[in-house]
């Protein structure tokens, strides 16, 4: 009877068992799914990009002044996952336009070569050459380390000297001032202007000095009258090119014979 009892007992167990596992009218058991956390129930990894420093934000870009060094001024930029590009000079700040240059005037007398004009006040006088006289820019006035010179010659020419002669004349000599001492040299093309009522050229150029430094200068050709050539030459930093070139008009409009 024991026996009986315990196999009734087993069997009871058994279909309570498999009623629980089945619902009715239906054969298929609902899986267990491992629930995932939601990404926006947690931080996402930042991805690591090579060569960028360590926590570096991408964000950081849209801030135009995060590219600030401590001076104020713009630094290497740093992109994600690109090679670092500097700033400087096409993100620079534009500077303030300068206020012209106020000059005084003076009358100089170059009786070496029989010529006179106005320039500006307290620039040095040389005339020790026979053929030449320079005016030089004051040490207490000279900018960007460049100082000023306007330079005054007159040299004899062939009896046939003539106007085209003296163009290609011009343009060489423009041409051999940047053999030396500058990785960039430009020369204008010659263009007609008289001189003392002379038929005359004249040349401007533009130089980069292998420091960095900007000069420009210009310089006028006319053939005088007993086959003689009169040169006027001047050169001075390119910020101030446009200063100066007044200067050389005022030169040029002033100048006589005496």
């Amino acid at each position: 009877m024991k026996k009986l009892a315990l196999a009734a007992l087993l069997i009871i167990t058994a279909m309570l068992f498999i009623s629980c596992q089945e619902q009715p009218g239906s054969n298929v058991t609902t899986p267990t799914v491992a629930l995932q956390q939601s990404p926006l129930e947690g931080p996402t990894p930042t991805p690591v990009i090579p060569g960028l420093p360590e926590n570096y934000d991408p964000s950081s870009e849209e801030d135009p002044d995060a590219f600030l060094g401590a001076s104020g001024l713009p630094t290497e930029r740093i992109y994600a996952g690109a090679t670092p590009i500097p700033l400087s000079p096409v993100d620079m700040p534009t500077p303030p336009p300068r206020d012209p240059l106020v000059f005084s005037f003076a009358t100089y007398t170059a009786t070496n070569l029989g010529i006179s004009f106005e320039s500006v006040a307290g620039y040095t006088v040389d005339d020790s050459k026979a053929d030449t006289y320079v005016l030089t820019e004051p040490a207490d006035q000279v900018k960007e380390n460049f100082p000023v010179t306007f330079t005054f010659s007159i040299t004899p020419v062939s009896a046939n000297y003539s106007n085209a002669t003296m163009r290609n004349d011009l343009r060489t000599f423009a041409a051999s001032l940047g053999q030396v001492n500058y990785s960039e040299w430009r020369v204008s093309e010659a263009a007609e202007r008289t001189l003392l009522g002379k038929p005359g050229f004249y040349v401007t150029y533009r130089g980069v000095r292998y420091d960095g430094a900007i000069v420009r200068g210009r310089i006028h050709y006319a053939h005088l009258d007993n086959n003689r050539l009169l040169s006027i030459h001047f050169v001075g930093p390119g910020e101030y090119n446009t200063d100066y070139t007044e200067v050389f008009r005022r030169i040029r409009d002033t100048l006589k014979a005496v």
